[in-house]
């Protein structure tokens, strides 16, 4: 199976030629290079690639690695001919070509999963390494119901047909590959594991990673989704309170505390639940939006909640002597915390196959179930080989400008016939 090698590049080091050679002689498909703005002191090192066999589009200036693949991703829709997908990998050497060549392996065994390749941040990993991605994978987990390892891995595989819906998920930097899991969970698209071998060089100076830049942009994604829930709660506990306290001080006052108590948390809790429901079922990262299937485990969730909720109110304002206001506060946020998971992993959650570890006995079964992501394999189309001859310099021989991306792909069907683009650099 061939497919298009993505390789984004910014100030690579040394070790980017040889790595690049090693990946052109493993003949598994043309090989993509997206210089991001290294500048006029790396242009010898794109002449040299291109010059070798690889095509080469060049940003103008810095704009992120989510851009570059972007980038990439535009130029692929436009040239995929012969190709089952797209692998990505990282400029630094750190994705051996042995690891490149098993995720395209993967890819072909098991169809329409969005592969990945994982590290074990073991002994010797670099602590900044280590920790950021064993803090992302924990607050994936816990905010978005994603359970990867290796949430930061930039070896990955692309079917066809995703690539394009890619283009679509936000981020222009780091944050684009965290985006990326989430975009496949939200619709229910398949993993596929593949163990990779953990390499770092010289303590992983040479990362262009920003550590406060790109953190920032990180926790900003990572939070989003609890901060989108958060806002859906708000107004919910705004309506909530408020007719509660609208009946427990004035409506219902001639009542004894228990049925006080009961009769307004019921009613404000099942106002406010119709808001809560409309305004979580439409937040951009559940994967169920369907009314019919949801609204059922929501108010199994509802009812549940409010007998919690009566119960722990009752008990705080005679147990503990608290004002009633304040009970109720204290109790509907631990209930916020609890059911924000509950909706996120059961009320607005469909079955989707759990991750596939490749190499085992359930990648085969894979191979017959996954295509139900939507993403099958096309057939192959002519030979994408004509489309990746011998390069000219980079410099004086650009395709086409940034603007002009996306009308060149308008113009080039997927699989036109006779296209020669001879591997030439494109300034974007």
């Amino acid at each position: 199976m061939r497919v298009c090698i993505v390789i984004p590049a910014y100030e690579p080091g040394g070790e980017f030629v040889p790595y690049a050679q090693e990946v052109l002689a493993a003949g598994l498909g043309p090989v993509l290079v997206v210089d991001d703005g290294s500048g006029p002191a790396y242009a010898p090192v794109f002449a040299a690639l291109a010059e070798m066999g690889c095509t080469v589009l060049t940003h103008e200036q810095n704009r992120g690695k989510g851009a570059a693949l972007k980038t990439a991703l535009r130029w692929y829709g436009a040239h995929e001919d012969g190709c089952a997908g797209i692998v990505t990998a990282d400029c630094d050497g750190q994705h051996t070509v042995k690891d490149v060549r098993r995720v395209c392996e993967a890819m072909e065994a098991c169809p329409g999963t969005l592969v990945l390749g994982c590290r074990d941040f073991g002994p010797g990993t670099p602590a900044r390494s280590a920790t950021g991605n064993r803090v992302t994978s924990a607050a994936m987990r816990v905010l978005y119901n994603i359970d990867l390892k290796d949430t930061q891995t930039g070896l990955r595989g692309i079917p066809n047909g995703m690539h394009r819906d890619l283009l679509e998920v936000r981020g222009e930097r780091y944050e684009y590959e965290l985006n990326m899991l989430i975009y496949a969970k939200q619709r229910s698209i398949p993993y596929t594991i593949v163990p990779i071998e953990t390499v770092y060089f010289n303590n992983n100076e040479g990362s262009h990673y920003r550590t406060v830049a790109d953190s920032a942009r990180i926790i900003h994604q990572l939070g989003s989704g609890l901060v989108q829930y958060a806002m859906s709660a708000g107004l919910s506990v705004v309506v909530d309170v408020f007719v509660y306290c609208v009946l427990v001080k004035w409506l219902l006052l001639g009542l004894p505390l228990a049925p006080r108590l009961f009769f307004a948390a019921v009613i404000a809790r099942t106002l406010s639940s119709v808001v809560n429901y409309t305004c979580n079922r439409r937040l951009p990262y559940v994967q169920n939006k369907k009314i019919g299937p949801t609204v059922a485990k929501y108010y199994c969730l509802w009812l549940a909640q409010l007998m919690l909720s009566f119960v722990g109110v009752w008990a705080a304002c005679t147990g503990l002597h608290m004002d009633d206001m304040l009970a109720k506060l204290l109790v509907d946020a631990l209930l916020a915390v609890a059911s924000y998971q509950v909706q996120l992993r059961w009320v607005f959650s469909e079955k989707t196959p759990r991750p596939v570890l490749y190499g085992s006995g359930e990648a085969m079964a894979a191979k017959r179930t996954t295509a139900q992501g939507g993403f099958a394999q096309r057939n192959a189309a002519p030979d994408f080989a004509r489309q990746t001859q011998k390069a000219g310099p980079v410099t004086g021989q650009r395709g086409f400008a940034a603007g002009e991306m996306e009308a060149e792909a308008d113009k080039c069907p997927q699989h036109a016939a006779g296209r020669e683009d001879g591997g030439r650099g494109a300034a974007l």
